[in-house]
């Protein structure tokens, strides 16, 4: 399944690659490049975006983890606002709740579920 990204949210990603000279933004730079773009309208409200609280399993813990994926400078661990240049918000973004896949994070190769997406 391809990720899903509004046209909104592809252009401020697209132009936060282009301005940070970041290595970590290069997995982010090929989902984009796979996303299926669709109008802001057409955006459900159950997919992962910017901004969205998502409650995620993976294979490895018994309790789901709920993380903010948010914009670089406003990521704080503290209150569980991860930067979507973190792994886990690049494996997360444009998928829909309820999906479960295989990723591979700096911890190893996980099976991650998306129970809940708020937006």
């Amino acid at each position: 399944m391809k990720p899903i990204i509004s046209e909104t949210v592809y252009k401020k990603l697209f132009e936060l690659l282009h301005k940070a000279n970041n290595p970590e933004g290069k997995q982010l730079g090929i989902e984009l490049s796979n996303a299926q773009i669709v109008k802001d309208t057409e955006f459900n409200q159950d997919i992962v975006t910017i901004n969205s609280t998502v409650e995620v399993l993976d294979d490895t813990r018994n309790k789901p983890i709920r993380l903010k994926i948010v914009m670089p400078e406003e990521a704080d661990l503290s209150q569980k606002k991860i930067s979507v240049f973190a792994p886990i918000s690049v494996a997360l973004l444009g998928f829909r709740e309820s999906y479960a896949f295989n990723w591979m994070l700096p911890s190893g190769n996980k099976k991650l579920k998306i129970l809940k997406v708020l937006n």
